[in-house]
């Protein structure tokens, strides 16, 4: 049986499967082990969870402890219980919330982007504009003819280096440490515009990338103020910061995510004062206090500062240019009839 699942948020980093299981066991019988989020770093929680329950009334009791404190948690917010999302997957069998291991990514409509983009031609040569840890390139190399060929970019060093260790393995794929924008320049010197098959973008940024503590994307994760896909190119944002005119960072912040104007002249004047007195965070977590101080509580059930994170990424990596770029670049390798598939998940993309 598939069972009656619960999910958790706002779980203190202390919370560990056992003590959950104990929080909820005056419910009713739990089916299989709680399941949590935990930090890849320190093993730590991060704040989300799923419990599954074998029936519906002990699943409806769980949520009534929403509110609770985990034991030993500090004073403050409760954790928060509401009945897990349930998606159909056939009239007769369910998809429940699941989790990846840590430093993988689960390739996103991986089964829907073969079906439009390569079955069609498997002898074709296609692009993977966003090779990552290479979830979609190994989807597509599977429906490849030994006849077929594919070209994958990236800027990430790490994911350059899964791409060689494949490159080793099949000789029917090649890794370029360019962006995807500059395929058509790439894909020129190797004889190919106009001769491509399909070309394929999962835009935005990868659970790898989230959870490598060397970039500092992720605001409850401390390391570097960062936020570069590739080290090896450009300023950091805390090199940008220290730097850039406070109404500048303003229109940053706003056309890049942080959508609510007072919240980012707040962020930008602090960011300004914390310049002027030497004092610029140039650590995550002290940079997202500083921005949750600044921009005051959020109302939404994320962090306060992601918006500006994700605001900083996206300016630093000049991700909205560059898909403007590989837009235009795909149309220039693509034949006749070809193919070209995007993934996106953020309304500016």
């Amino acid at each position: 049986a598939a069972g009656h699942e619960v999910f958790l948020k706002w779980l203190p980093p202390i919370a560990d499967e056992k003590g959950l299981a104990e929080m909820f066991e005056d419910c009713g019988e739990l089916l299989g082990d709680v399941r949590l989020k935990r930090n890849p770093q320190d093993g730590s929680c991060m704040g989300i969870g799923w419990v599954t329950f074998a029936t519906a009334e002990a699943a409806k009791l769980a949520v009534q402890k929403s509110g609770a404190r985990y034991p030993g948690a500090p004073p403050g917010r409760g954790i928060n219980v509401t009945p897990a999302t349930v998606t159909l997957a056939t009239t007769a069998a369910r998809e429940r919330g699941s989790l990846q291991a840590a430093g993988t990514h689960t390739p996103a409509m991986c089964e829907e982007t073969l079906r439009v983009l390569v079955i069609p031609d498997p002898n074709g040569v296609y692009v993977d504009g966003t090779f990552g840890r290479g979830g979609h390139t190994r989807a597509i190399l599977s429906r490849l003819s030994q006849a077929g060929r594919l070209h994958a970019f990236d800027l990430d060093p790490d994911a350059i280096q899964v791409g060689k260790e494949l490159e080793r393995e099949d000789p029917r794929f090649k890794i370029h440490h360019k962006p995807f924008g500059h395929m058509a320049t790439v894909l020129e010197a190797e004889g190919l515009l106009g001769k491509v098959s399909g070309v394929f973008l999962d835009l935005g940024i990868s659970s790898p990338q989230f959870d490598s503590t060397n970039r500092g994307f992720r605001p409850e994760m401390d390391g570097p103020l960062d936020l570069r896909f590739d080290l090896t190119r450009g300023s950091s944002a805390y090199e940008l910061l220290k730097s850039v005119d406070r109404l500048e960072l303003r229109k940053i912040l706003i056309e890049n995510g942080e959508a609510d104007e007072v919240a980012a002249r707040r962020i930008a004047d602090a960011v300004a004062v914390h310049v002027q007195q030497g004092t610029l965070p140039e650590r995550t977590r002290e940079f997202a206090d500083m921005v949750v101080r600044a921009k005051g509580k959020e109302y939404q059930a994320m962090h306060p500062s992601k918006l500006t994170f994700q605001s900083l990424r996206v300016h630093i990596n000049q991700e909205f240019e560059e898909i403007k770029r590989g837009i235009a670049a795909a149309f220039e390798v693509l034949k006749e009839g070809g193919r070209c598939g995007f993934l996106t998940w953020k309304d500016p993309e």
